[in-house]
């Protein structure tokens, strides 16, 4: 599509489509996405055999990288899909290499592909099996899209590009996209994939009457004129607001488990947790309406220093329990972003683009920079968020580095960007002090040290209902004390998803 400002309304006007045979039965979940013929599902089939996840796509993304590693990987890279996806001749048109990846066994790469980043462990076939398919994909993605936005470019003669999609949440492309076609400005939304109709069905209701050139019917006399169209993109910052009391009911609920104080203000917030990061320390940061979207954005954020290597391990192993491969992100003053990443200063505002750290500031920042040399950043501007950039700014004046480590504030397996003042208190107490501390709001939460005399007489008037089982094994040579676990689904960090919401409860 192309869009056009015209006076107060923006003119929309299509330009290619393309059509695809669905071929799944739509009574399967999500109608088979996986099995389209588009660039896209190619991605999220090579995510379910990798992960055993269609939607692990940022993973995928993660793991291509790690080729540079392994050199081995090159030679048992593959086509997955090839030719234009614009093209209506045969002997060019876009075209999936089904053969590459079907067949290959779902699995998580994990212990069982005996995958490590540690250089002096080599990796198991399956890992390298594993990299191979998505440097393969993640390589056939680029050709396929930067070809087809280069024709896009031809064919209308924009000069500005903006992506949408799911497509668009992948980083690498956006960077290359962003770098290599000439485009004067190149925008990705905070929220590119399905999460985002949800802001396009309120532009359209609010800006749609006329929106298409062939659009004729006439406005209704008793209905108002649109507004203008938005002159500027929307905050991402668009989240529900939180009140004093619902902090102070969070505080509440887990008072046992915690040492809480009040910060004057915003100054003294930032202070203190620029501190804390230049002195070593990981915090949680949970302030202001959440993100839309899928990234951190430094209001649910997990905080750290980017020139500490142990810091990739410690947050992957320790706080979020993920996979030793994946990659952490910077948040950086914007103005220095040409120095350290090549790239302007309205650039990624979204952490939406990828751009390489040049080699001699690599050593720099290695908890940001990924295996290959790159950079998912987030550049941030005065006007984008004032708060979280004094802290940055605070953390620059300290260290002489103008950026942050920067990574979704989430620790509870499988569950999502924490949403509410319970949900932040949960996924901090969840990591068992892997946090230093949690920035909620005005307050500074540490870990209280357990003191089971204190809570004894707290915990099942705090914990509502509970259950508790013991378990023995008996007649055997390895017979041993029995054990024993709680179930108490009112516990600040109950979760169903982690050993179907049983805690094993140690000798205290």
């Amino acid at each position: 599509y192309t869009f056009v400002r015209e006076g107060g309304r923006v003119v929309v006007t299509p330009v290619f489509k393309r059509w695809v045979e669905q071929r799944s039965p739509p009574e399967l979940y999500n109608h088979g996405f996986e099995n389209m013929e588009s660039a896209g599902a190619v991605y999220s089939r090579a995510s379910t055999h990798i992960f055993g996840d269609w939607n692990a796509c940022g993973k995928v993304m993660g793991l291509a990288p790690w080729r540079h590693k392994f050199p081995a990987v090159e030679t048992q890279k593959t086509r997955t899909m090839s030719g234009k996806i614009y093209s209506e001749d045969p002997a060019d048109a876009f075209t999936v290499h089904h053969d590459a990846i079907v067949g290959l066994p779902p699995a998580s790469l994990g212990e069982q592909y005996g995958f490590s980043t540690d250089a002096s462990t080599p990796p198991s076939d399956a890992a390298l099996g594993a990299v191979a398919l998505a440097a393969s994909v993640q390589d056939d993605l680029e050709e396929s899209l930067l070809d087809l936005i280069a024709w896009l470019k031809t064919e209308t003669k924009e000069t500005n590009l903006c992506l949408a999609g799911g497509v668009a949440l992948n980083s690498v492309l956006n960077g290359r996209a962003c770098r290599e076609l000439g485009f004067e400005h190149t925008f990705v939304p905070p929220y590119p994939g399905d999460d985002g109709i949800a802001v396009g069905c309120c532009a359209a209701g609010l800006f749609g009457r006329g929106l298409f050139p062939d659009d004729a019917a006439p406005p209704e006399d008793d209905v108002p004129p649109p507004p203008p169209a938005w002159g500027r993109p929307l905050s991402p910052y668009g989240g529900p607001a939180y009140s004093p009391d619902d902090v102070a009911d969070a505080l509440d609920r887990a008072a046992p488990w915690l040492h809480v104080r009040e910060v004057a203000d915003d100054d003294a917030a930032t202070t203190e947790a620029a501190a804390a990061l230049a002195d070593g320390k990981i915090v949680a940061w949970c302030r202001g309406r959440s993100e839309a979207g899928p990234r951190a954005l430094g209001h649910r954020s997990i905080l750290a220093d980017p020139r500490d290597p142990e810091m990739v391990r410690r947050i992957n192993k320790e706080v979020k329990g993920r996979e030793a491969f994946r990659p952490f992100a910077p948040s950086a003053l914007a103005e220095h972003c040409q120095k350290w990443f090549g790239v302007g200063e309205d650039a990624s505002p979204y952490m939406s683009m990828t751009a390489d750290v040049p080699e001699e500031l690599v050593v720099q920042i290695p908890a940001v920079v990924h295996v290959d040399g790159s950079s998912r950043l987030q550049t941030v501007r005065e006007s984008d968020e004032p708060t979280y950039r004094a802290l940055i700014e605070k953390f620059y004046h300290r260290t002489g580095v103008p950026m942050v480590l920067n990574t979704s504030f989430n620790t509870l397996p499988k569950e999502p960007i924490v949403e509410s003042p319970h949900d932040a208190v949960r996924s901090f107490l969840h990591v068992r002090g892997a946090l230093d501390a949690l920035f909620l709001e005005n307050h500074v939460l540490t870990r209280r040290p357990a003191d089971l005399r204190s809570l004894r007489a707290a915990t099942p008037v705090r914990a509502g209902p509970y259950a508790v089982r013991t378990t023995e094994t008996v007649g055997t040579a390895d017979d041993g004390p029995a054990t024993a676990a709680v179930r108490m689904p009112d516990r600040p960090t109950h979760s169903e998803l982690h050993a179907g919401g049983w805690a094993e409860l140690t000798d205290g």
